[in-house]
């Protein structure tokens, strides 16, 4: 037993040649454990104390990478609005559908619009769900890598249909920034959409490209993406949960200006985050997603992000069409699209300032506020007897509303999901979330079609009263389950939600990390 206990004796040799692993061999666990909580709590305090242009300069590169793969969002939000617009196209609808009466306008069945509507959703929820599990075995660039590529054979289908039956890195003060400029990059593809659109919107609906071209250009965005993404480093953060932490330093430092002590305290934090949480819920599987605290964190991010369809339910989906129905001619109502994503863009571009200044708790709820006045009052308009002032009435009150909207609940949604989701199980948590945004997108646009469509509901402006009944149900979660989660690490975010603290009481708590544990302090 004695020899077992017996601590190696540096040669003469190495103390000559200054080796010191005996030194490393001599120390216990507890001094490694003891040494990387100080590392992880200086990390944390540099993050706290970093200024958003002292963020800038040492994360410049991270910043890059993110906003490179950050390009992915332009071709969704592309394909998003293309797929909601053609529905209103003139050209789209003479050649896949059946004039109305005798009035020489054509109008696509309410059965093929959910058909359409439905092929974005349903993709997107079976695809969300492999690509959670692909990103946790083979990693983020490999993962994007592969989708970029089935993309482009998928775009061969619209493109040549015959019929319509063919049919995280970055420190505190950043990310709320980057989030936002995710929201900017779908805007960017909305308006490039919408553009595109607008430009053949009076082009002879006997024009065989005037809705091909569009759908072609989808193949523009996988072409510039993939050889950028082939030279981007792989997230530390997975590396860290495979135990390859050699390569997550190699990974931070091409994120990163920082020396090597600053590097060695990043990974310290992450490792230190990893295992703290793995000490509170073993296991990284879905599954996992819905056992003890991250049960309410996986709540909190399908929440947010299927707010953003119920806070615009029917609408939203299909604003083109809505235009339409109001009372804008087809030429006026893609102009309105335009001015839309215009909108979008300024919008998102003052999110920047708002979301860094602001909690998110706060946005959300001044947001949701907002929202559903807007759609009261578009409910109240469609009263009114029918004519060309009601239809512009319409109209600017829903940009109104999509102003809240851009302003609040648009960026915050994806600000919090990436905040509240455990390290561990980000993957999978964004996973369910994006995938519960489907499913209610699903239902937008089973359920659009026949409010909207006059040969249906014909609800036009009344769907108003719907949704602003819906957003008040949003506005009442928001004020007694959403915590304020700015200005936080992931470490502190871990232990606030595993003391279960009340949603109103996360922000007067500060967190102190002393040695590997950590002390809450009511500041009332």
């Amino acid at each position: 037993m004695a020899a077992a206990n017996t601590k190696p004796i540096p040669t003469s040799k190495q103390i000559e040649e200054g080796d010191t692993s005996h030194v490393e061999a001599r120390r216990t666990d507890a001094e490694k454990t003891m040494d990387l909580a100080q590392d992880a709590l200086l990390a944390t305090e540099d993050e706290h104390f970093m200024t958003f242009w002292q963020a800038i300069k040492r994360y410049r590169k991270a910043c890059f990478w993110s906003a490179m793969v950050s390009l992915t969002i332009i071709m969704d939000g592309y394909d998003t609005a293309l797929l909601g617009s053609l529905q209103a196209f003139p050209a789209f609808q003479y050649k896949f559908e059946q004039e109305v009466g005798h009035t020489d306008k054509y109008q696509i069945r309410a059965a093929w619009q959910v058909a359409i509507g439905l092929s974005n959703p349903v993709g997107n929820f079976f695809g969300i769900f492999f690509n959670s599990i692909s990103t946790e075995r083979f990693g983020h660039k490999k993962t994007l890598l592969a989708t970029l590529i089935y993309l482009v054979g998928m775009i061969f289908i619209s493109f040549f249909a015959k019929s319509i039956e063919m049919l995280f890195v970055c420190p505190v003060i950043l990310r709320s920034y980057l989030e936002t400029f995710v929201v900017l990059c779908w805007g960017i593809g909305q308006f490039v959409s919408f553009g595109v659109l607008a430009s053949y919107s009076s082009a002879p609906r006997t024009s065989y490209w005037s809705w091909r071209i569009p759908v072609a250009i989808q193949w523009l965005w996988p072409v510039v993406i993939f050889p950028i993404i082939l030279f981007a480093p792989e997230s530390p953060w997975w590396l860290v949960r495979k135990d390859r932490i050699d390569e997550a330093e190699k990974a931070l430092r091409k994120l990163t200006n920082d020396d090597e002590v600053q590097v060695k305290r990043s990974i310290a934090l992450m490792v230190h985050t990893n295992n703290l949480e793995k000490a509170i819920g073993e296991g990284t599987s879905i599954l996992d997603s819905f056992k003890g605290t991250n049960l309410r964190r996986t709540e909190i991010a399908c929440v947010m992000w299927s707010m953003q369809q119920w806070g615009g339910f029917v609408i939203t989906g299909y604003a083109t069409y809505f235009y339409e129905q109001a009372g804008l001619a087809p030429t006026e109502a893609f102009h309105m699209s335009v001015g839309q994503a215009g909108l979008h863009f300024l919008c998102t571009l003052a999110a920047f300032f708002v979301t860094g200044r602001y909690g998110r708790r706060l946005l959300t709820l001044g947001g949701l506020t907002g929202m559903s006045v807007s759609m009261f009052i578009i409910g109240f308009v469609s009263l009114a007897p029918a004519n060309g002032a009601r239809g512009y009435s319409q109209s600017a009150v829903y940009l109104i509303w999509y102003t809240f909207y851009e302003l609040a609940v648009g960026p915050v949604g994806y600000i919090v999901i990436g905040e509240v989701s455990i390290t561990r199980l980000r993957s999978h948590t964004i996973g369910l979330a994006r995938n519960t945004y489907n499913l209610v997108a699903i239902l937008n646009n089973v359920v659009g079609p026949y409010i909207l469509n006059p040969t249906e509901g014909n609800w036009k402006g009344k769907c108003g009263f719907l949704t602003g009944c819906l957003i008040i149900f949003c506005l009442i979660w928001t004020y007694f389950r959403l915590p304020e989660t700015s200005h936080r690490t992931y470490e502190e975010l871990d232990i606030l939600f595993d003391q279960r603290l009340p949603a109103r009481k996360f922000k007067d708590h500060q967190v102190n990390i002393i040695s590997g544990e950590a002390k809450l302090v009511d500041l009332d």
